[in-house]
């Protein structure tokens, strides 16, 4: 009976995330951009006000009155200060509503910006490490820190980069405004001590009150986002206990199931506030905010609609590690206000978005194509006298929302050999009868191929064979990161919900290579490339780049 009425809920709620008008479209809530605004303008005034402070307590105000490019470079310096809150997240209410979470995240913040000060102040007063033979040594010493940090803190590499690259920036610029000297703010250090000490004191008195006061008392109710639970099992009534028990800036609405929680096993009580086909109604009516999906039993067809409803309505939606294991397993999980969670949310303003990555694609693969052209010819030569054919292959291969293009590859195959081999191997891969614990730990791939040649071997072990379609993210069929682009009989026998991964433009690299490429099932590899077009980011491309790299080095996956 429970399985016949979640049938009809689900038949009901499946033409209704198609289009989510015939509901009516949600008003974008603003209190969170206002928090978020309020604490940006707040942070920015007090590291103005510090640094003022500072130079008028060190006498430097009066050194450089009337000079406008002193005052730009004490301005430069001050914002200098602020510069990493937005990575430690300082600007997200589930980080930092926690007062002990927020000092350690302060404090970190603050660590690095002074760094990023002490770089600009290397900068100016030992040029020379940056001339002739100092240069190397300079050089060879950043670089064994950014090996040390890579291979060991990750995200410290990402940090220091970050660093070192604002400090090059605002030094040049500073170097531009106040040509052939050192400009009084950075000479007279005593202004830079005052201005952090005085910065950290007000910071942690001013977003104490602003936070764990305002915001978290006072303005409670305005700050608050609305949350919806889709389930009734233990985890949801774990979730609900966690929000309810630390107070977080949430408040949960109910629960979207077949029955209610267990009210003996929860803090506060949570009303069933319908089924899976009234979620649309249910969002509207209570102006929900983001959604928590527990159920444990809700099918991949069912839940890709339910993504695709929440995004084209601005919702986040957020899921226990179990529930997506290989996201959970192969990427590190985000924060639900100190719960560790899987985060899936929408993509605003995806247009511009989509031409800043296809600047930045256009930026990088340029010249890296232009650095490549010796390895073009050596690996060309090599395929020319090891067999006869040309030495591009020409894949007729399919793009973003099932169109098709022609993708490049270095040839790798004799000519002529078919693709019988690979299209039986990928059809079973597809449909789940080729899995990682039925294979023995042997990869998902075809590795024992007649067709493949000598050569070919070696381009395919290194990833080689890829190369060429640097064109193609030039011609702006492909882009650098995505999802990588399907061959027309595999798309052909593809689900609705596999289709999604085409959403994008596909990529050259993406979550699927560096997660473990062939070592991964179909399933979980259109679950990543779904992960993918739900979170990404610049950012997020620069990581998937940086650890392309040491997948290929270490041949992972690669056969």
């Amino acid at each position: 009976m429970v399985d016949a009425r979640r049938g009809e809920e689900v038949a009901h709620f499946m033409p209704l995330l198609k289009g989510s008008d015939a509901v009516g479209a949600r008003a974008p809530r603003t209190a969170v951009s206002m928090y978020q605004m309020t604490l940006v303008g707040a942070d920015l005034m007090l590291a103005l006000f510090a640094f003022w402070v500072a130079a008028r307590i060190t006498g430097l105000v009066w050194l450089i009155e009337g000079q406008p490019a002193q005052y730009f470079c004490l301005f430069a310096v001050s914002l200098v200060l602020i510069s990493f809150f937005p990575t430690y997240h300082l600007y997200s209410y589930r980080y930092i509503f926690i007062p002990k979470a927020h000092l350690v995240y302060l404090f970190k913040a603050l660590c690095w910006s002074v760094l990023t000060l002490g770089m600009i102040l290397t900068l100016f007063t030992h040029p020379e490490l940056f001339r002739g033979l100092e240069a190397l040594i300079t050089i060879s010493v950043v670089g064994i820190v950014i090996l040390l940090l890579s291979t060991f803190y990750w995200r410290y590499l990402i940090n220091f980069l970050k660093a070192m690259g604002a400090s090059f920036v605002l030094a040049g610029l500073m170097a531009f405004l106040v040509p052939e000297q050192m400009p009084d703010v950075l000479h007279d250090r005593s202004t830079i001590a005052a201005g952090v000490t005085v910065g950290i004191g007000l910071f942690l008195s001013v977003r104490f009150f602003l936070v764990h006061v305002a915001f978290s008392k006072w303005l409670r109710r305005r700050f608050r986002k609305q949350a919806l639970i889709i389930g009734t099992n233990e985890e949801a009534t774990r979730i609900t206990n966690h929000v309810v028990g630390l107070d977080a800036p949430f408040w949960i609405a109910g629960v979207v199931g077949s029955r209610p929680l267990d009210y003996a096993q929860t803090l506060v009580r949570k009303a069933r506030l319908g089924g899976l086909g009234d979620l649309p109604a249910i969002v509207a009516k209570e102006k929900v905010d983001d959604i928590i999906v527990t159920d444990e039993t809700i099918d991949k067809p069912v839940l890709i609609s339910l993504l695709d409803y929440a995004t084209s309505e601005g919702l986040t939606v957020w899921f226990p590690q179990k529930l997506l294991p290989i996201i959970a397993m192969k990427l590190i999980p985000d924060n639900f206000c100190g719960f560790p969670m899987i985060r899936l949310c929408s993509q605003k303003h995806s247009w511009l978005f989509s031409k800043m990555k296809y600047a930045i694609d256009t930026l990088i693969t340029l010249p890296a194509t232009l650095l490549l052209l010796p390895l073009f010819a050596v690996a060309a030569l090599a395929i020319k006298m090891n067999s006869k054919g040309p030495v591009f292959y020409r894949a007729n291969a399919i793009g973003k929302n099932g169109k098709p293009f022609t993708m490049y590859k270095f040839r790798s195959m004799r000519v002529g050999g078919g693709s019988d081999i690979h299209k039986n191997y990928v059809t079973r891969l597809i449909k789940g009868e080729i899995r990682p614990e039925t294979e023995g730990g042997r990869p998902l791939k075809v590795t024992q191929d007649p067709r493949i040649t000598e050569v070919g071997h070696l381009l395919r072990k290194t990833s080689l064979d890829e190369l060429p379609q640097l064109l193609n993210v030039l011609k702006g069929d492909m882009s650098l990161v995505g999802p990588r682009p399907c061959l027309p009989y595999e798309f052909e026998i593809y689900q609705d919900w596999h289709k999604k991964r085409l959403g994008v433009r596909p990529g050259i690299t993406g979550l699927w290579q560096v997660a473990g490429r062939s070592e991964v099932a179909f399933e979980d590899m259109v679950l990543l490339d779904l992960y993918y077009i739900y979170n990404r980011t610049i950012s997020l491309d620069m990581n998937v780049v940086y650890e392309t790299i040491f997948a290929v080095l270490a041949k992972k996956g690669a056969h």
